[in-house]
């Protein structure tokens, strides 16, 4: 890993544990709409998929629109953040720990996600991981902090436009990079970009995860601080 110029980390699931919540939530909202679903049928039909896309494919099950659908469910995601802001991935904490140890010699680091600059900051700031990704080679909107979305290049995962997008704005070429994912779309979107992948198993399967092509799967972010990588 360290071997690398630039890790990219997904947020939501590698850095944030916000998956349990937010696919209840989406679950729900889903469920209102007219399609009954539970959160693991929710984690299987829609983890790592752009909400527009989730939209569509809702409606198109349902035959009617609805436009209130995504706006919803981020009212009620935002809300459950800040009753309860949620915890970092267990391992994060140390992971970052172990890259600020090496000084100079890290790789630089930064988050891309699908999810809006808004719901990353939610996230980051409430597991108090947002400072851990300042950087001055990125956008003066952000303030500094190395943080990409998808809404900033307007294609979503499995496309790679976000994550060559991010290496551009770290000015690393994306050969050295490494991608941290917990998607099958966030794999296939690295492998796509010409990057390196490790795949983190939790709410998605190994199996899953190694069927869209990542050549390693972990059970535990503390699996990266051992001697092999």
């Amino acid at each position: 890993m360290t071997d690398h110029e630039l890790i990219i980390f997904d947020c939501d699931g590698v850095l944030v544990d916000t998956e349990p919540t937010t696919n209840a939530l989406l679950a729900a909202c889903v469920t209102e709409a007219g399609w009954p679903m539970d959160v693991d049928e929710s984690i299987r039909t829609f983890k790592g998929r752009d909400l527009h896309e989730i939209r569509a494919e809702v409606e198109k099950h349902l035959g009617v629109e609805l436009p209130d659908l995504i706006e919803t469910f981020r009212a009620r995601m935002f809300e459950a953040f800040e009753r309860t802001p949620p915890p970092p991935v267990e391992g994060a904490v140390a992971l970052l720990d172990m890259l600020d140890a090496l000084g100079e010699a890290a790789p630089r680091r930064c988050v891309a996600s699908n999810g809006p600059v808004k719901k990353m900051l939610a996230s980051l700031t409430g597991a108090g991981l947002l400072d851990r990704f300042v950087c001055a080679h990125t956008p003066g909107h952000l303030d500094g902090h190395a943080i990409f979305s998808a809404y900033d290049v307007g294609v979503w995962k499995p496309a790679p436009d976000l994550f060559l997008h991010a290496a551009r704005a770290m000015n690393a070429d994306p050969s050295a990079c490494l991608v941290i994912e917990d998607s099958p779309s966030g794999v296939v979107a690295a492998l796509r970009a010409g990057m390196s992948v490790i795949a983190l198993a939790g709410l998605t399967p190994a199996p899953a995860l190694r069927d869209a092509g990542a050549p390693r799967v972990i059970a535990s972010l503390d699996e990266l601080q051992a001697p092999r990588v």
